[in-house]
């Protein structure tokens, strides 16, 4: 008797165990683009941030996700390398981010504010820029065909004009491999625009610009399929998502 109870006990328990698993059993999978979680009912960028230890930020701009409660049950949720060093094109931003004194501050601030972000929620800011050019958004930030892609492309005709996302300095005027003609404009709080692609470089390094200023043509140099401008927006050296300190409309 005492056997047969034993039995039923371990077969009931085997099946809860079994319902469990196939419930609550592992949301972590890969495909072509890498390492994402399934989401779950309950759940919310910041909780599935704060549970692989990676920066909720970062998640929510690589997943073009700028509402927290945003997040539909089952959607997959792309997250980032935990590794110190991100694969982030470097750019020629030259002096501007070389090795001074305001280094380590530099330093240290950006981790205070990734900090800050990370414990009071993810941060939009749709108004610090504006569309540099009208058109239709043809790739967005995040992964492409398997390897990231740090800006967003907006599709339009060769010679559009491309007009500054906001004041600032042009730091870089050039040809760089892979980008093309490019223009690169600092901004306050160590912000800095990238403009790629361009048929035709206007504006020139050391020059001060204003908002909405012309400072060059869409084109397609550089690797580019089609004409379109690719631009991104970094903190320092970061990449960030755009589409978070863009209008929610472009016009296009």
């Amino acid at each position: 008797m005492n056997k047969i109870l034993s039995q039923s006990w371990f077969l009931k328990h085997l099946l809860l165990f079994i319902i469990l698993t196939g419930v609550y059993g592992c949301a972590t999978s890969y495909d072509g683009k890498g390492k994402y979680h399934n989401v779950r009912g309950g759940e919310t960028i910041l909780s599935i941030a704060r549970s692989y230890g990676v920066n909720a930020q970062e998640t929510a701009e690589l997943n073009n996700i700028d509402n927290t409660n945003d997040i539909e049950v089952g959607r997959k949720i792309y997250l980032p390398e935990k590794k110190k060093r991100q694969g982030y094109k470097k750019l020629p931003f030259g002096d501007y981010l070389s090795t001074d004194k305001d280094k380590k501050k530099k330093r240290s601030r950006f981790a205070a504010k990734e900090k800050e972000e990370t414990q009071t929620g993810i941060k939009v800011d749709h108004g610090r820029f504006i569309w540099p050019v009208k058109g239709k958004l043809s790739s967005p930030f995040g992964f492409r065909n398997g390897r990231k892609h740090d800006g967003i492309d907006i599709a339009a005709k060769e010679g559009t004009p491309i007009n500054a996302a906001g004041e600032g300095k042009v730091v870089f005027s050039g040809v760089m491999r892979g980008y093309g003609n490019l223009i690169i404009i600092r901004h306050k709080d160590d912000f800095f625009t990238v403009y790629a692609h361009n048929s035709k470089n206007i504006a020139k390094k050391g020059h001060s610009i204003k908002k909405a200023q012309l400072i060059g043509k869409v084109g397609r140099t550089g690797r580019s399929t089609g004409s379109h401008l690719h631009f991104e927006v970094r903190r320092g050296q970061t990449a960030r998502n755009p589409l978070f300190f863009l209008p929610k409309n472009n016009g296009g």
